[in-house]
């Protein structure tokens, strides 16, 4: 993989970071409506909507920054070697 495309990757993902949680928090607030279904009073409705929606929105995002921190080194063993280290690797070999 080229370099210069492992680096695309990693801007990419942390540019889909505000993308991520926003669909998350609104997948929770759909589940949390759903859940809230049974309360009789719409303030509590609201409450359990909106705290299942920030539990979502926050796992995601705590989940995702993980994974985007650790991008970098998995994306390295599938990068190409520097030019650099391709001629120190050829003369170790030799």
């Amino acid at each position: 993989m080229p370099r210069w495309l492992a680096h695309l990757l990693v801007v990419v993902g942390w540019l889909l970071t505000p993308v991520l949680a926003w669909s998350a928090s609104y997948v929770g607030l759909w589940a949390g409506a759903m859940l809230a279904t049974g309360f009789r009073q719409p303030l509590t409705m609201l409450a359990v909507a909106a705290a299942v929606a920030a539990l979502c929105g926050f796992m995601a995002l705590f989940v995702w920054v993980r994974f985007m921190r650790r991008v970098p080194h998995l994306l390295s063993h599938l990068m190409a070697p520097r030019t650099s280290e391709e001629n120190r690797a050829v003369a170790a070999a030799d």
